[in-house]
């Protein structure tokens, strides 16, 4: 499940980057600029690389708590079926098969 929603969050990120966006183009030229200034070339795929990395970063954060939130309400609905289970008769037989 975790995986799922890892790649369904990677994908919905990922449709917000475009060539039209202001602010990717913006924090592309500044990891260009900072690759530069550690002796990278201008036409370096580490601004690219680390654009992807935090957006898988981010994609993982949004399925783990996905997967919190459904654990809670998985747990918040079990608990009162705890209530429901009937109690065995004191001294006697338990149901073994």
């Amino acid at each position: 499940m975790l995986d799922r929603r890892s790649q369904l969050h990677l994908v919905n990120l990922s449709s917000n980057l475009s060539s039209s966006n202001a602010a990717l183009q913006s924090r592309l030229q500044g990891l260009n600029q900072m690759v530069q200034s550690h002796g990278g070339g201008p036409s370096s795929p580490v601004p690219w690389a680390l654009i992807q990395a935090t957006i898988s970063r981010q994609a993982s954060m949004l399925s783990y708590m996905d997967c919190f939130w459904f654990l809670g309400v998985a747990i918040l609905i079990m608990v009162p079926m705890a209530f429901l289970v009937k109690k065995s008769r004191p001294g006697g037989g338990m149901a073994v098969h």
